[in-house]
């Protein structure tokens, strides 16, 4: 699907469209409720552009890596629910950019969190001594030693609604807090 001009998707608009591979959208901004949901040949997005991720906007889909832009303001409740796949995920260090519990339930392999290239990378360069500047990198690699080993949380079935959301997007929330006072502190 190539969609260079489009900067809404609306509501489940791809949904369960097992054939799509590859989503190429240059301007793209909002991508609405279930928009990509059940597409389990998706392997991998590169939305740049992208400022909002609704609910379950990429549920039950075959992702393994999806890249964010800087321009990233949210990412919604079970966005990426049941992506067993999911390993890689790049975006911006923003506080409140996820905001539920349940954004990676059923992630089990979501192991890596990379950050956008951009002003976290310029001010940790410009940072006066080099043991802050290693101290603020091994802070940011932090997440991808403990995401490995936190709970995704079970995926829900047909009979059973499931309440065990897991602990990855809590994790990566944390994370994100902890690395931004850091740079807080240093800064000052």
């Amino acid at each position: 699907v190539i969609m260079l001009g489009v900067e809404v998707v609306e509501k489940e608009a791809f949904m369960n469209c097992p054939a799509l591979t590859d989503v190429e959208c240059g301007k793209l901004e909002i991508i609405k409720y279930g928009t990509f949901g059940d597409c389990e040949s998706l392997r991998s997005i590169n939305l740049l552009s992208t400022k909002i991720v609704e609910e379950c906007a990429f549920a039950d889909t075959g992702l393994t890596e999806a890249t964010f832009g800087s321009k990233l303001e949210t990412i919604e409740e079970g966005a990426f629910y049941s992506c067993p796949a999911l390993e890689r995920i790049t975006i911006p260090l923003k506080d409140g950019l996820i905001t539920h519990d349940n954004t990676f339930q059923g992630c089990e392999n979501l192991k890596h969190v990379d950050l956008v290239e951009g002003p976290i990378h310029e001010t940790i360069a410009a940072l006066q001594l080099e043991e802050w500047r290693n101290d603020m990198n091994e802070e940011i690699d932090s997440i991808n030693q403990i995401l490995p080993d936190t709970d995704a949380g079970s995926r829900w079935n047909d009979d059973y609604h499931d309440d065990d959301v897991g602990e990855k997007a809590q994790a990566v929330q944390l994370w994100i807090r902890l690395v931004l006072s850091r740079i807080i502190c240093y800064k000052a």
